[in-house]
């Protein structure tokens, strides 16, 4: 029978670890990029980029996930909505700074936040395309603040099942990160994508995006299993 440290031990995937390092690195030098880990379902996408965020955590990074789900019933950003509800459970004094003049706009997808800030103020009305473009403003901003301090990898998962405005924020955050201290990371599965698939389409905007890396995922070498 295998003890809980042979299962739980992290097995092959040297070359897809290194890249995912490598970009790390860059990050923590002020170089942030966007990797996305692609193949099948249970080819191990999840397990590596947890066994990637332990490494960053190891080194002081902050770690923020969000992931998104299948049935749909999920409000829009979700996953982002996931990723700073996680920054903000035990926040720091870098987080707290970076939050303070954006906290009000963020808050309209982290309700929580005013909870923590009662006395916080809504934003002033606008139309919705600016609305949009102030929400967008005000994460990557968020983001990038928090990370200027300290290094962090944030984690969207499963983006095959996203809705338009969780990639719309993705492609805004992602032209933001060539020079932060931020690595985005992504799974999803390419056997789920059809050439109208709203990922397909966020797929050509961000490969052109600097510091942009697709990871693909085959099945574990001979020795390895």
């Amino acid at each position: 029978m295998s003890s809980a440290t042979d299962t739980d031990r992290f097995i092959g995937r040297e070359r897809e670890m290194a890249d995912l390092s490598a970009a790390l690195d860059r990050a923590f030098e002020g170089r942030g990029g966007l990797a996305l880990l692609v193949g099948e379902p249970g080819i191990g996408k999840t397990r590596l980029t947890q066994e990637l965020t332990a490494k960053a955590g190891d080194r002081g990074a902050l770690v923020a996930w969000g992931a998104c789900y299948e049935d749909g019933s999920a409000p829009p950003y979700w996953p982002w909505s996931q990723a700073i509800r996680s920054l903000l459970a035990e926040p720091s004094d870098a987080i707290l700074t970076a939050l303070d003049t954006r906290a009000a706009v963020i808050a309209e997808i982290v309700p929580e936040i005013k909870v923590m800030m009662p006395d916080l103020e809504s934003p002033p009305e606008v139309d919705p395309g600016q609305a949009r473009f102030r929400l967008f403003d005000a994460m990557a901003s968020f983001l990038s603040g928090a990370s200027a301090s300290q290094p962090m990898v944030v984690v969207l998962d499963d983006l095959h099942w996203a809705d338009r405005s969780t990639l719309d924020l993705l492609e805004f955050v992602a032209r933001e990160v060539s020079s932060t201290h931020m690595l985005l990371v992504g799974g999803y599965r390419d056997m789920e994508l059809s050439r109208r698939h709203p990922l397909s389409e966020s797929l050509a905007t961000l490969a052109r995006v600097q510091g942009f890396q697709r990871i693909p995922l085959r099945g574990l070498e001979s020795t390895d299993v």
